[in-house]
């Protein structure tokens, strides 16, 4: 048994006994254990330990980050923790405490080249189903941010002016604020809502065409102009197919359509010799005869089925139009 001291602070109450500290994955390998239920099926709850998982927490650390979240240990019989003046001293062996939760957090600390202080949260005198208590609790009610939330917060982090993340946020804060786009206050940013567009399929729809062949040769300002023309032929067709524009708000359908963004740009500069909102809703006019009621879900096996259609339908419609009259 060997005794170590540690600066530390009491956080328990009159019914639980935890204790907040700092050590290095070294020493915590060197007195906990981990019991999971691949290995122990009679008494293990632990999640099986993915590899990657622990590689990527290694590489995060040796790249000069700091890892926030506590390890959770219990202090397991035989071991002796003592809190006196804001010093916890642990009389501790192998084995004598038990990892509740953090184990990747924990593996890729130990595989990392530095040598990082992980915060440490040590409980005493849980038995063990309070220590499958604690595990179901913590890994239950945590709640990951929405990638809705995610893709807004890269705003933050982008320096580039011109790279796809900072396009892509820019024009989705426009087209949402400005009264010319069809998108006007039909935008979220943070969570789903109905008849508003989010981050996610925005995201999916816009990316590919920044860096397409229509969009990428014009400066940002004549992208947002050629997307809200396109957005307001779109929005005219299906007002005039379905009485209102609803749809154009939806998941799968604004992804779809935007499937076709570069097909209808060339074909509208063909026949038109322009990306007017006129000469593009005359070439969407050819989705007119689409039967939406074949198309259910937002997976991206259904997107890809409605695109599909929508650029067959252009093609059939693109016949019906037949040669530009300057190839004639």
């Amino acid at each position: 048994m060997r005794t170590i001291r540690k600066k530390a602070f009491d956080i328990g109450n009159e019914y639980i006994n935890v204790y907040l500290t700092a050590m290095t994955a070294k020493e915590i390998f060197e007195f906990s254990k981990v019991s999971r239920v691949d290995e122990d099926p009679e008494t293990g709850y632990q999640r099986h330990l993915n590899e990657n998982r622990a590689n990527s927490i290694a590489e995060y650390l040796d790249s000069g980050n700091v890892i926030p979240g506590a390890i959770i240990l219990s202090a397991q019989e035989g071991s002796e923790v003592e809190f006196l003046n804001e010093e916890l001293k642990l009389s501790l062996s192998p084995n004598s405490l038990f990892v509740i939760d953090g184990q990747h957090r924990l593996y890729g600390s130990k595989k990392a080249e530095s040598e990082a202080l992980l915060p440490v949260c040590i409980f005493t005198g849980l038995d063990q189903k309070a220590e499958v208590q604690y595990f179901i609790d913590i890994n239950s009610t945590q709640k990951g941010v929405p990638k809705t939330l995610r893709i807004e917060l890269m705003k933050f982090l982008t320096e580039d002016e011109t790279s796809i993340d900072a396009m892509r946020s820019k024009l989705f804060k426009e087209l949402g604020e400005s009264p010319d786009s069809p998108l006007f206050d039909r935008t979220s940013a943070t969570a789903s809502a109905r008849g508003k567009v989010t981050l996610v399929p925005f995201k999916e729809a816009i990316d590919p065409l920044l860096e397409g062949d229509v969009l990428s040769q014009f400066s940002f300002d004549d992208k947002r102009k050629l997307i809200v023309n396109y957005l307001s032929a779109v929005q005219g067709v299906l007002e005039e197919v379905e009485g209102n524009d609803n749809r154009l708000t939806t998941s799968a359908f604004f992804q779809a359509i935007f499937k076709v963004f570069d097909k209808a740009c060339r074909m509208a500069l063909i026949h038109h010799k322009n990306y007017a909102t006129s000469s593009l809703k005359d070439i969407l006019s050819g989705i007119k005869n689409i039967d939406f009621s074949k198309h259910s879900g937002s997976n991206q096996a259904a997107i890809a089925d409605m695109a599909r259609e929508f650029s067959d339908l252009l093609d059939i419609h693109g016949q019906k139009l037949g040669e530009p009259k300057d190839l004639l």
